[in-house]
């Protein structure tokens, strides 16, 4: 069912990535927005909501309290913490930004704290895309069109560790599966894992997919609290779940929506809820049949981590809209306590203050 307290702001440019600013105890009241396809104008904006008011309509339209220039397609945005947020385009850099000041203060702002130009690039000097960035603790991944994995030591703001020709084909997207693994996907639907802790030249696990076509990888998610379980979306639109203990694909969920996914995310609190994002212009919420789990299963340790459960997940799984299909590219969403934001090629972003979990 579509909830009908969706609000929706257009904002003039095409969103590619929209992150929370993390907070602990209360709900978030300011977002970042990554645009693209703009040509020389992208840029990294902040954005804040009026209050945590239950009336969702006072928070809308939200105000835009800071914006900073970007050298190219923002292709990904990782929070650090709930200061530190670092942001990575298609020219190959990544830069590292504090944001400074609270939402109720005028002069907050977003400041450059460091920045890695070209680490991602051809053959004399030519500049490509970084495409995804994924950070853990003090340290942040990087992958882009040059086959490359560069790890970055976030407390001496250096590459620690370049592995060179870590694919046969493009690389799509990456997380760190521990402090010490990183694990990235192609578009010959596999994934590869790398142990950071040996020598640079060896692969830990080269991991296939033998059951379906070779469909690129477009995202992956890792799951809340089991995390040796990792998600990957595809260019069809299905849903991999894979354990990582055996390196093999447990089971593919479709929710019928067969256009590329563009971003998969769990809720960080109630992992039985995941969130995912279509080229194509759907945002689905992915939910368990607790109800029902329980009443008939209510001793099954196996069945403690529904998505797990090759022979239950399909039938006891609710996929359902969150908002009404737009038509256009939704590319990016994140979700914090029971708020979720998204951003689409249509230029607007669109803000669900009340999930129903």
């Amino acid at each position: 069912m579509v909830h009908s307290n969706t609000f929706a702001e257009f904002i003039g440019r095409k969103v590619n990535k929209v992150r929370w600013k993390p907070e602990d105890l209360m709900a978030s009241t300011m977002f970042v927005t990554g645009s693209w396809d703009n040509d020389e104008d992208n840029v990294l904006e902040l954005w804040g909501l009026s209050s945590q008011d239950e009336d969702l309509a006072k928070d809308f339209p939200p105000k835009l309290l800071d914006s900073v220039q970007q050298d190219g397609d923002v292709t990904q945005i990782r929070f650090l913490d709930n200061k530190f947020v670092a942001v990575s385009t298609d020219r190959g850099t990544v830069k590292l930004y504090r944001i400074i000041g609270e939402n109720e203060s005028p002069t907050v702002h977003i400041k450059e704290v460091t920045a890695w130009e070209e680490l991602h690039s051809f053959e004399k000097g030519q500049k490509c895309c970084c495409k995804d960035i994924a950070v853990c603790n003090y340290s942040l991944a990087t992958i882009g069109e040059d086959y490359k994995i560069n790890i970055i030591s976030l407390n001496t703001k250096q590459v620690h560790q370049a592995i060179e020709d870590v694919s046969s084909s493009p690389l799509t997207c990456i997380c760190f599966l521990t402090e010490t693994q990183v694990l990235c996907c192609n578009s010959l639907s596999q994934m590869k894992l790398w142990d950071l802790r040996v020598d640079k030249s060896d692969i830990t696990a080269d991991i296939n997919n033998f059951t379906q076509n070779q469909v690129p990888l477009t995202c992956i998610a890792q799951h809340p609290s089991q995390k040796h379980f990792i998600f990957t979306g595809s260019e069809e639109g299905d849903v991999g779940v894979w354990d990582m203990r055996t390196n093999s694909l447990l089971t593919t969920m479709s929710s019928g929506d067969t256009s590329a996914l563009t971003e998969l995310a769990f809720h960080p609190l109630e992992p039985d809820h995941m969130f995912s994002c279509s080229f194509g212009g759907r945002l689905l919420q992915w939910s368990s049949k607790k109800s029902y789990m329980c009443r008939n299963d209510p001793g099954d340790l196996e069945y403690s981590n529904f998505w797990v459960n090759t022979d239950k997940v399909k039938t006891r799984l609710s996929v359902n809209d969150v908002i009404k299909p737009i038509y256009s590219p939704i590319n990016s969403l994140d979700i914090q306590k029971q708020q979720l934001v998204c951003g689409a090629d249509n230029e607007a972003i669109y803000l669900q203050k009340h999930l129903k979990l």
